[in-house]
């Protein structure tokens, strides 16, 4: 192992990672010196990001030193290497702000959260702490499974902001945090949506090969398409994509809607394009109550969930390739799945997030909610609009499978995909067939490119370590004391990078009921379903780190 490659390369791309702290810090300086106060009352962060930035640039300065007489030839073992690192290392760094603020005094709060971002996977351990009449915080309890034995009492983590003259609670939860440090968080998503490496890619030519080994090992999908012949091309061409859709958004969202302000519009934008889930206010989505912001949400949910290949394809004028098999097979699972949760809600109490119940869902209403968290959860951007943990058990089934299906390849969204779905299917067809006609030849295709014996059996590993890892962190889970349905739900949240959960872990709630070993097991399961598995696992084979 190359140590000193890995540290230069670290090192460079921590100076080059530095300056997006400049996105929140535009924004503190804006909201705690210019906007009004008794608008937008938060606690001090400017000074938290600015020692962060200090301190990445500090130990990219410390990095490169140690790196000072690298070669500069990256080898495949060190590029796997480097990938992971870089994940790990900026959630790191992600989580300093609210550790240094004082926000999560907790630093494994913090690093859950950063790395949720960074992964787009959305879930959030920000918890409102909780008073009793005298004013003296009280443990939150908790029994959101189907087990009485099972009671969570853990406390909050997220001091109540208060009227300065009257000291009555004006927000609380994420309301209550500093909308510096909500911009980044919805930025940390939006960066690890189209891949930190990719965008280190597109923004470093001088790795050459080295590029191309780090760009292969995060780019999702078991088939590592090229847009381009050069991967920086790529890389660049896909970040100019995902800037292009980003903005539309932020017009559509600012224009429709009177009560999203400018920040709402672009926080809700990087967590939607990301397929990331982060929202500014305590009920998610369902805060605006709005039909069009619903459907404009829907549609970028979809687009970011879409390969961005097919939008190269558009722009290139290669229409034909948009029909191929995967994009229609994932838009027809959506129809399907929008359609079975809309038929088992409808004439069901509806409970909106942060209220009571309010009616019945009519036929509308149930297309409207359904398809939204139908599309929230296999996109895995894990918005709300509804307290589904009270919908009917059928179409929580239908969404707790739409989470391990998951987007298309090449997409920002995670879950298994759908083109190894559909490959698998295809490949057992014709393992089933070759029973009775043992000399049929039969060849898989995917779009132009033949299906070899070689991914093949990446499709069949890939579905058993996803199967044997959902098992094993359920598991993990309930040794933690987390009751059954709420460990499983959580480790296909983290595993898939969804946000969105059941039970303990519902739209209505948080995942601070976890100890710091189920946080932990989160955050690792996380890394793993970002960067599929692989990549994270070799770093636990011995032989991964033998020179011979």
């Amino acid at each position: 192992m190359d140590y000193r490659e890995i540290f230069k390369i670290l090192g460079t791309y921590l100076f080059f990672f530095a300056p997006c702290l400049l996105v929140p810090i535009v924004a503190a300086i804006y909201f705690e010196h210019i906007a009004d106060p008794q608008l937008y009352p938060q606690p001090h962060c400017l000074i938290s990001l600015i020692e962060t930035v200090a301190i990445c640039l500090a130990t990219g300065a410390l990095f490169r030193w140690w790196g000072s007489s690298a070669s500069g030839n990256l080898f495949r073992r060190e590029g796997l290497m480097v990938t992971v690192l870089i994940w790990f290392l900026t959630a790191g760094v992600g989580a300093l702000p609210f550790w240094l603020s004082g926000t999560l005094s907790n630093p494994i709060d913090a690093y859950f959260e950063s790395m949720s971002g960074l992964t787009t996977t959305g879930s959030t351990v920000m918890q409102a702490k909780q008073y009793d009449a005298s004013g003296q915080e009280i443990p939150i309890v908790e029994n959101m499974g189907t087990n009485p034995d099972v009671i969570y009492t853990f406390y909050g983590n997220i001091t109540p902001l208060r009227d300065p003259e009257t000291k009555a609670i004006i927000a609380t939860g994420v309301e209550a945090v500093s909308k510096a440090l909500l911009l980044w968080r919805s930025f940390l998503q939006w960066i690890g949506g189209m891949g930190i490496v990719v965008l280190f890619v597109a923004i470093l030519p001088a790795l050459g090969v080295g590029g191309k080994l780090l760009y292969q090992a995060e780019a999702p999908g078991p088939i590592k398409d090229a847009i381009t012949p050069r991967v920086r091309e790529t890389a660049s061409l896909l970040w100019k994509l995902y800037a292009a859709i980003t903005v539309l958004q932020v017009v559509l969202l600012w224009c429709t809607n009177p009560l999203i302000t400018w920040f709402d519009a672009l926080c809700i934008s990087f967590s939607t394009i990301s397929t990331g889930g982060f929202a500014v206010y305590n009920a998610s989505i369902a805060a605006y109550q709005s039909a069009t912001t619903d459907w404009i949400v829907i549609i970028f949910m979809l687009l970011g969930s879409i390969s961005f290949i097919h939008y190269a394809n558009i722009i290139k004028r290669k229409i034909s390739r948009l029909w191929e098999g995967e994009l229609l097979a994932y838009l027809g699972s959506l129809m399907v799945g929008s359609a079975l949760i809309a038929w088992a809600i409808t004439g069901t109490p509806k409970e909106p997030l942060g209220s009571a119940i309010a009616g019945f869902f009519s036929w509308g209403e149930a297309i409207r909610y359904g398809t939204f968290q139908l599309v929230s959860s296999q996109s895995s951007t894990g918005f709300a609009t509804a307290n589904f943990n009270h919908w009917p058990f059928v179409a929580q089934m239908v969404m707790l499978t739409s989470m391990f299906i998951g987007g298309m390849s090449s997409s920002t969204a995670g879950g298994v995909k759908v083109i190894r779905y559909t490959l698998l299917l295809r490949m057992t067809a014709e393992r089933i067939e070759a029973i009775f006609r043992p000399n049929a030849v039969r060849a898989i295709h995917v779009g132009a490119a033949e299906v070899g014996s070689n991914l093949a059996l990446n499709i069949f590993s890939f579905f058993f370590i996803a199967i044997s890892l959902a098992l094993l962190g359920t598991f993990l889970l309930v040794l933690d004391g987390v009751d059954l349905e709420s460990a499983l739900s959580a480790i296909a949240c983290m595993q898939n990078n969804i946000g969105l959960a059941f039970r303990a872990g519902g739209p209505a709630e948080t995942f601070a009921y976890l100890t710091t070993f189920g946080k932990g097991v989160s955050i690792l399961w996380m890394v793993m379903g970002r960067l599929e598995f692989l990549a994270v696992i070799l770093l636990f084979l011995p032989s991964f780190w033998k020179n011979k």
